[in-house]
């Protein structure tokens, strides 16, 4: 494989530059990028169709290609605008046009610094839950399972080295919520009898 081709397929080209790409947005990632999205684009709302986000929201990338995980190309959207994208040309040239208006822009590079975690108890509660429902996502995708004690362990840490915020109560309670049973994880016992944490089938 030649250098130039191996420089195409493993590198975003756009007008600004080259930037490469990687596998995964990680859920360390999200949670650095999420108050930068959230006051860059105006709120916890889904940038397509505005309305409020709840505790179900994609990361979209706007043109499309989920290892570019540069911040110009992310913005928030609830999962009914993600897959309507898909075939509505409309939504995908205001993509284009807003990547390129992330791309131009400095917003990112200038309010970086003063971005602070929310403080609000429901904005904790949140972020909270986020960061224990990605957590859980990215170590189940990786491992196939995560031993409930380390789950809520490590939830707790996360959760307090993040927001200053994460009661061991407060993190069994959204785990209890991530295993309900239309939640994606359940609960089961290993060869062992412990407890631990799975992807729940289907979902």
């Amino acid at each position: 494989m030649s250098k130039a081709k191996w420089h195409y397929d493993f590198n975003i080209i756009s007008h600004r530059g080259v930037f490469p790409v990687t596998k995964n947005l990680s859920y360390h990632k999200k949670l650095e990028d999420l108050p930068i999205l959230i006051q860059r684009d105006g709120g916890f709302t889904c940038w397509y169709c505005k309305k409020e986000l709840k505790d179900q929201y994609i990361y979209e990338h706007l043109n499309n290609n989920r290892q570019d995980n540069r911040i110009e190309n992310l913005v928030l959207a609830c999962q009914s605008c993600n897959i309507k994208k898909i075939t509505d040309f409309d939504m995908q040239i205001r993509a284009r046009d807003k990547l390129k208006e992330n791309e131009d822009g400095n917003f990112v590079r200038e309010i970086k610094p003063e971005v602070k975690m929310p403080t609000s108890e429901i904005d904790i509660n949140m972020s909270n839950s986020e960061i224990t429902r990605q957590y859980l996502e990215e170590v189940i995708n990786t491992d196939g399972s995560i031993p409930f004690s380390d789950a809520l362990n490590s939830c707790a840490f996360l959760c307090k080295d993040k927001t200053g915020h994460g009661s061991q109560q407060a993190i069994r309670n959204y785990i209890q919520m991530l295993t309900s049973s239309v939640a994606p994880f359940m609960v089961i016992l290993d060869e062992k009898k412990k407890k631990i944490i799975v992807k729940r089938s289907g979902k």
